[in-house]
């Protein structure tokens, strides 16, 4: 896989219409997992639900972008349906609403499979009838995306989202080695020693600045705005940089960030654990990045894209 899928993504993803009185909120690499000392985000996850509920009682569209539950070190969703049952719920919630929409990434690409649904149904019901009912009523709610595009609708110009493995070798063309290697000897070793997954770009600084000049890189060359996740490094950029923007991740220690567009503005936000005078612990979101008016990455794009159909025009009359 490569930069061409981000293009045919473009090109062709499911598209949401939106406007400024729309919101919208960006999260990814959740990494739900079985609620034991492998599950990343066990430390995170009152954070998570805090935020999540926040969006929920505030009328945002929920947006996950890749990598929320972790099927890489976790064969299916037995544990993770039991672990997460708070968190389907809500879903579910935003489900009723139609405010919801999941793009899978490398870790839960099982979601891209025909037969995802009734083979985590049938792992379901062998251990009881009313087991993990949230999460069964989830799956049957919602579809599971690569990407999706979002058409700002007063400047008629779309971005895209997608999880950003695409242009990851290790994580796309190599992913089922990749997975071999998480779940059976990467997963273990952290436990015994605290060794890092050398396939996992979030824990790679080098890998991870490699990636995100890769996906900074596309959207430069093609003159497009888009949205990831995957390397955990969020990432908002200048008004005169190209428009690449990373969520970042859920799984930072004592922290989660987000990308938040409200009111035609695009914000990152990092929700994190805060302590009162009085010693009472409290959730709190802090804007980290911008708000800036989305126009200005929108026409940016607009503008990039003219230029370079220009100078290729100019090139062929010189040929």
């Amino acid at each position: 896989m490569s930069k061409k899928d981000l293009s045919r993504l473009y090109d062709n993803a499911f598209t949401i219409p939106f406007n400024d009185e729309d919101k919208i909120v960006f999260m990814s690499d959740v990494h739900r997992g079985d609620g034991t000392y492998y599950d990343a985000l066990l430390n995170n996850r009152n954070i998570y639900l805090t935020a999540l509920r926040y969006y929920l009682r505030n009328n945002f569209i929920y947006v996950e972008v890749g990598d929320g539950d972790e099927l890489w070190k976790n064969r299916d969703f037995t544990e993770i349906a039991y672990a997460y049952e708070s968190v389907f719920r809500v879903f579910n919630k935003f489900s009723k609403k139609d405010r919801i929409f999941i793009i899978y990434g490398n870790h839960d690409i099982i979601k891209s499979k025909k037969n995802f649904k009734l083979k985590q149904e049938k792992c379901i019901n062998k251990i009881g009838t009313k087991y993990g009912n949230e999460f069964m009523e989830f799956i049957d709610n919602n579809i599971f995306y690569e990407g999706i595009n979002f058409l700002y609708t007063p400047l008629n110009e779309k971005f895209l989202v997608t999880h950003g493995h695409q242009i990851d070798i290790t994580n796309s063309t190599f992913k089922d080695i990749s997975k071999i290697l998480v779940r059976y000897i990467w997963k273990f070793m952290y436990g015994i020693a605290g060794f890092r997954d050398p396939t996992n770009s979030a824990k790679s600084k080098n890998k991870r600045t490699l990636i995100d000049n890769k996906l900074q890189q596309w959207v430069k060359e093609n003159g497009k705005m888009l949205i990831c996740g995957h390397t955990h490094n969020s990432y908002f950029p200048d008004i005169h940089e190209p428009p690449y923007f990373n969520d970042g991740c859920c799984v930072l220690p004592d922290a989660a960030t987000a990308i938040e567009i409200s009111g035609g503005k695009i914000s990152l936000v990092k929700w994190s654990v805060q302590a009162q005078e009085t010693g009472i612990l409290w959730v709190k979101k802090a804007i980290i990045g911008g708000p800036v008016s989305i126009e200005n990455y929108l026409l940016w794009a607009r503008n990039e894209r003219d230029r370079l159909r220009r100078a290729e025009e100019e090139e062929r009359k010189n040929k």
